[in-house]
C-alpha cells in the first residue's frame, strides 16, 4: 500500500496574511511542522506532497529558511502554486535551493509506486509564460506538459494515476456551501482540459489541488477532483491518501494543536463550509 500526506497553502513569510478562508497562523509554522511529523510517524506515510503556495512570495532567503525548517522523517514534494511563481526567475530559485524536492531537477515530474503513478504537474498562469505568475491568473498546462503527462500514462498501463496540480478543477458547490453561487469557481478551459484527459484514461483516477484553501470533492465516473484547505487556517487539515492495486481512500484529519499553550486559534462557524460535509472530506473508489 502506497500512503502519502497531501498538505497545501501554506503561505511561509506571510505578514500579514492576504487571501484566507478562516484564521491563518503562518507564524505558528515551526509548531505545525512538528505537528505533522507526528501525524507522518501515526499513518506510516510514505512522504508528503505540497499542493502549492509553500511561500507567500518568492525570496531566496525564504526558500532557505523553509527548506531548513522541513527537515521531514520521509521524502517531501512540491507542486508550485502562483505564489511560489511569483517572479521570473523564480523556478530558478526553487531548484537551486530546494533540489531534494523535485525529481529529477524538473518542477514536472512523477512519483512511482508499485501500485500507482503520482504525476506533479504545476499549471502556468498566463499563455506564454511558464512557471510564472505576473498579472492574471488564467491556469493552463502547456502542450508539452500534457504530452509529457499522457506519456507516463499510457506506459503504465496497470497503475493507478494520480495528478497534483495547484488550480482547482471545480469551485464549491452551492450545495455545500449553502450559499447562492459557486466560490472560486474554475475557468472552462482549464477544467475542460483535465476532464478529457480523465476521460482518455480510464485509471487516471484522482486529481488533486490547493489555491482556493477550500475542502471539496466532486466525484464522477471518470475521476475523484479534491482540493484542500490551507494547513494554517483553523482547524489545521491536511488528507491522507493510502492506495492499494485494487482501490484508493481519502481521508481528511485535522493537527492536534492543543498542547500549545497560550495558543487559541479562532474559527469562523458561519464558514464552516470550508471543512465541507461528510461527503466533500473522504472517499473510497475501485479500480477499472
Amino acid at each position: 500500500m502506497l500512503r502519502f500526506l497531501y498538505i497545501t497553502d501554506t503561505h511561509f513569510g506571510a505578514n500579514p496574511i492576504g487571501f484566507h478562508q478562516q484564521p491563518a497562523y503562518p507564524e505558528r509554522m515551526a509548531d505545525i511542522i512538528q505537528a505533522i511529523q507526528k501525524e507522518v510517524d501515526r499513518h506510516s506515510a510514505d512522504f508528503i506532497i505540497h499542493g502549492g503556495d509553500l511561500v507567500d512570495s518568492c525570496r531566496a532567503d525564504l526558500i532557505r529558511h523553509v527548506y531548513s525548517l522541513l527537515k521531514l522523517p520521509v521524502p517531501f514534494y512540491l507542486c508550485l502554486g502562483n505564489h511560489d511563481l511569483d517572479r521570473p526567475d523564480a523556478l530558478e530559485l526553487w531548484l537551486a535551493h530546494t533540489p531534494k524536492w523535485f525529481i529529477g531537477g524538473s518542477p514536472h515530474y512523477e512519483i512511482v509506486s508499485d501500485s500507482c503513478v503520482v504525476h506533479v504537474v504545476p499549471n502556468h498562469w498566463e499563455s506564454g509564460l511558464e512557471y510564472f505568475w505576473g498579472q492574471k491568473q488564467q491556469p493552463l498546462f502547456s502542450e508539452k506538459q500534457l504530452n509529457r503527462l499522457e506519456q507516463v500514462v499510457q506506459a503504465n498501463p496497470t497503475k493507478m494515476h494520480v495528478l497534483v496540480t495547484h488550480s482547482p478543477v471545480f469551485g464549491m458547490s452551492q450545495k455545500q456551501s449553502g450559499l447562492d453561487r459557486i466560490i472560486h469557481d474554475a475557468p472552462e478551459s482549464f477544467r475542460q482540459s483535465i476532464e478529457d484527459l480523465t476521460r482518455k484514461y480510464a485509471n487516471l483516477k484522482i486529481v488533486l489541488s490547493g489555491h482556493n484553501h477550500l475542502n471539496t470533492l466532486r466525484l464522477t465516473e471518470e475521476a475523484a477532483y479534491v482540493s484542500a484547505s490551507s494547513l494554517i487556517e483553523t482547524p489545521f487539515e491536511y488528507k491522507l491518501f493510502e492506495i492499494t492495486d485494487v482501490e484508493a481512500r481519502m481521508t481528511t484529519h485535522s493537527l492536534d494543536l492543543s498542547g500549545l499553550n497560550g495558543f487559541n486559534p479562532e474559527y469562523i462557524e458561519n464558514r464552516s463550509y470550508v471543512q465541507g460535509r461528510k461527503q466533500d472530506r473522504g472517499f473510497l473508489i475501485a479500480r477499472d
